[in-house]
């Protein structure tokens, strides 16, 4: 299979190349949805009025910009920046090395860009991140499995298979939050244009994952199949925003009893079912990279695989 660069694309539309600084307003809509925050629907933090609701929102910008930083720069970067020195242990065409170079920069530039904001945040607000959390989900479930494979070519494989599964998931995701009606159009700005970006990520993770699972042979096939449910697994845990609720639930100055009492509330909060988008987005995943035309692979992510 040949790899079909996307460099022409990325020289018309990438945002580094075309949008403007986006520039926060001073408006009465909200700086994230609250939809995404099951805290703001708490009957007792809803009592508290919409400063302590504002307070969470804004919280929760914060750990998300964080949470873009850490995935860019920590994550994706270092899988597609091996891929452009060509240190992967896999031989990649020239035009996917070089895909993969404008991947680093894109990812960079939206780091720069959250960056931008928060200090923006900072400025208008007078508020700062009450903690600066240096985790995600995926910070730890990538080392997780890749550390349960033994030989180092399936452990670059792994981590390869696990952010193109990440960088798909990701790109719903942003299109939700670029959309919501609720709020500052310089956030939904910021989300609109990492979205055109993170479309052409997600196509091409696709790729590079097609052209490796394809050609690399079944002892390696078998034991990454068998290593992506201990990956997702780890994924599909709401474990790390649990933390973060924990902890921001704490700094609302509320009776300890009272606090207990949102703190149970939480339980159950965040479901990953099989019918979570996240879910349906890693099924599409696994369709479009041929992952699932490896019967012993397709029989390990069966869980996965039912609508």
């Amino acid at each position: 299979m040949s790899y079909q660069t996307h460099a022409q694309t990325w020289e018309q539309r990438a945002t580094i190349r075309t949008r403007p600084r986006r520039m926060i307003e001073d408006d009465e809509l909200s700086f994230y949805p609250q939809e995404r925050q099951p805290l703001c629907f708490d009957p007792i933090i809803a009592k508290l009025g919409d400063e302590v609701r504002d307070q969470i929102l804004l919280q929760s910008l914060y750990k998300y910009i964080n949470d873009i930083v850490i995935f860019e720069t920590e994550i994706v970067n270092k899988t597609a920046l091996d891929i452009a020195k060509g240190r992967f242990p896999f031989e990649f065409s020239f035009d996917a090395r070089y895909d993969a170079m404008s991947v680093v920069i894109d990812e960079d530039y939206h780091a720069f860009v959250a960056m931008d904001f928060q200090n923006q945040l900072e400025l208008q607000t007078g508020i700062k991140p009450f903690q600066t959390f240096d985790e995600i989900e995926l910070s730890r479930a990538i080392p997780r499995a890749v550390h349960s494979l033994s030989d180092p070519a399936h452990k670059a494989g792994m981590e390869l298979i696990a952010v193109a599964i990440s960088e798909n998931t990701v790109t719903s995701d942003v299109a939700a939050f670029a959309s919501d009606k609720s709020v500052k159009r310089s956030i939904k700005g910021i989300m609109a244009d990492h979205l055109a970006d993170e479309g052409r990520h997600s196509r091409f993770w696709i790729e590079l994952v097609k052209i490796y699972w394809q050609e690399v042979d079944e002892v390696t096939r078998i034991a990454i199949g068998e290593a992506i449910p201990k990956f997702l697994a780890q994924y599909l845990t709401n474990e790390i925003q649990k933390e973060f609720d924990t902890a921001l639930i704490a700094q609302l100055s509320l009776p300890q009893v009272v606090q207990k009492r949102v703190m149970d509330n939480l339980v159950g909060s965040y479901p990953i079912t099989s019918q979570h988008p996240m879910i349906a987005n890693i099924r599409r995943f696994f369709n479009a990279s041929g992952l699932l035309e490896h019967e012993p692979t397709r029989m390990q992510l069966q869980q996965y695989l039912a609508g």
